[in-house]
């Protein structure tokens, strides 16, 4: 979501990626005219007329919507559930980088909240490890990198083992990827530099 260019994620599509990150309902509106079909906004996204927005690209595009709390996802879920249609949802976890996402002890009830909620398909849980830029060492990245795995992991298994689908467990910041792939569960990277 980092380069916001639609030729670089081109060239991200030919080397293999399959679908595309973004942070701003605007972005998916200009990708998804640029011929994009598979977008996840891994923000989450503030607004009644970008939830509207958000309606009409379901239409053309599998899209999916990152949320952090029960109000953002009741917010989706009114607009999705008035057109009697349905928005994939990811849970954001925070993996220790303090910015938006849901703590991990408090993933459970937020996840169960969102399968509840009509017009809403709870897809999968996601992080981000952004506090990875400003590790001073290859030893302090790795840290990270391990917190970042297992963060996600652990939530999907909790998930997992309440009955909640948890098809997707992405993992997303440049400096962490080549390590937090490796982490047993995680399904999914999106590094973004």
């Amino acid at each position: 979501k980092t380069h916001k260019s639609p030729q670089i994620a081109r060239m991200q599509l030919a080397a293999g990626a399959a679908g595309i990150s973004l942070a701003k309902t605007s972005e998916a509106e200009v990708f998804a005219r640029e011929g994009f079909d598979d977008i996840f906004l891994a923000y989450p996204v503030v607004g009644r007329g970008k939830r509207e927005r958000l309606l009409a690209l379901s239409d053309r595009i599998r899209l999916a919507v990152g949320v952090d709390s029960a109000s953002g996802a009741e917010a989706l879920s009114a607009v999705f559930a008035a057109a009697r249609r349905r928005l994939d949802v990811l849970v954001k976890i925070d993996c220790g980088y303090h910015r938006v996402g849901v703590l991990p002890e408090n993933a459970l009830a937020l996840a169960r909240r969102v399968a509840d909620l009509p017009g809403l398909r709870l897809r999968g849980v996601f992080t981000h490890g952004g506090h990875a830029y400003g590790a001073e060492s290859a030893q302090a990245t790795a840290s990270v990198a391990q917190d970042e795995g297992e963060a996600v992991a652990r939530v999907a298994r909790e998930l997992s083992a309440a009955g909640l689908p948890v098809e997707e467990v992405s993992v997303g910041s440049t400096p962490s990827a080549r390590l937090v792939m490796k982490a047993p569960g995680v399904t999914e990277c999106r590094p973004g530099n």
